[in-house]
């Protein structure tokens, strides 16, 4: 009982903080996209369907995103395979999120798939690289921590 609490926390935090992200980023945009014309900024509105679509696609990756990193089954697998089973989960509904929302319209454009794809292969290869280059050399150095105290428990 207390691992399904602690996922519903996790789930909670990563919704709010999602959530709370897009709205903003997506009011940035519509302002943006209405021309910088003060005038028409100071009437802008998201519409209610549009926030319930925002909270759809962030309730879905914040699912997503407790399965693949917290959950029992995916525990002790690797950082790496972790983050490819949050994305194969992720980015197909995210797709269909992005036509329901009308952000892709009829079969999308060959630039809105390339910004696409190339976000998620920057993001996808960050995470990588920071796992690689950062990562494992902390959990070497806390490695060798954790043997250098046991040494010496054992010896005094």
């Amino acid at each position: 009982m207390e691992d399904i609490k602690k996922l519903l926390v996790y789930f909670r935090n990563a919704l709010a903080f999602s959530y709370s992200w897009l709205v903003l980023c997506s009011a940035l945009v519509g302002i943006l996209y209405a021309g910088l014309d003060f005038r028409v900024a100071v009437g802008y509105s998201i519409k209610c369907e549009t926030l319930l679509k925002l909270l759809a696609l962030c309730a879905w990756g914040s699912a997503c995103f407790v399965f693949a990193f917290f959950s029992k089954i995916m525990r002790k697998r690797g950082f790496v395979l972790d983050l490819t089973v949050f994305f194969v989960l992720f980015i197909p509904v995210e797709i269909l999120m992005f036509y329901w929302m009308d952000i892709f319209t009829g079969n999308g454009t060959a630039a809105l798939w390339t910004i696409l794809g190339i976000f998620v292969l920057i993001c996808y290869i960050t995470c990588i690289l920071i796992d690689v280059f950062i990562m494992r050399k902390r959990s070497k150095v806390y490695t060798d921590k954790l043997n250098e105290y046991n040494s010496r428990k054992q010896a005094g």
